[in-house]
């Protein structure tokens, strides 16, 4: 358990923000709360039908860049997607009326702003803007990069064999030797 927390504790941003990772953070909500429950408690020609339908959709997407891209292009794909909805997310809200997002200004003197955002929209926010980060963190990731950490673990997992095999050889040489002696 030690070693765990250890492991936990000494990762960095850009390993925490793994785009993979956050596909799958993003799209297992999104599909459950942003499309399937929507579509299944609305009538077929609403609107939020319709919304629900556009959240189907967005969930496709986010499947098919986890499944059928990697390296660069998965992280630029992510990028483009989370950050692109993360703000229609905030434009939609902007533009409604009642929406949950507000921004006012005074012009005169003392020059007060305020910005008000429902704490209802804060999860979806969250979720796709360190889906549109993980993307940015990633943005020039080389496919050799990607190619280098799986051989790297590979190779780590091939020379601890080698050394337990060594240290099995070692250890029959050394009962032959004992045999051979008797």
């Amino acid at each position: 358990m030690g070693e765990v927390l250890e492991r936990v504790l000494k990762t960095d941003l850009k390993s925490m923000l793994n785009p993979n990772l956050w596909l799958l953070i993003v799209a297992i909500p999104h599909t459950l709360f942003g499309a399937l429950v929507p579509m299944y408690q609305t009538s077929y020609a609403s609107t939020e039908f319709s919304a629900a339908s556009y959240g189907l959709v967005t969930a496709v997407m986010l499947l098919s860049i986890y499944l059928f891209s990697s390296g660069r292009s998965l992280a630029r794909m992510t990028a483009f997607l989370g950050t692109s909805v993360f703000l229609w997310i905030i434009l939609v809200r902007m533009v409604a009326e009642g929406g949950g997002f507000q921004v006012e200004a005074e012009l005169t003197p003392p020059f007060i702003y305020s910005i008000s955002l429902n704490i209802e929209l804060a999860p979806p926010l969250i979720l796709w803007g360190m889906l549109g980060l993980s993307g940015f963190l990633h943005w020039n990731m080389n496919d050799s990069e990607v190619e280098e950490s799986e051989t790297k673990e590979d190779s780590d997992h091939e020379l601890s064999e080698i050394l337990e095999l060594n240290n099995d050889t070692s250890e029959t040489e050394s009962i032959e030797e004992m045999l051979e002696g008797d």
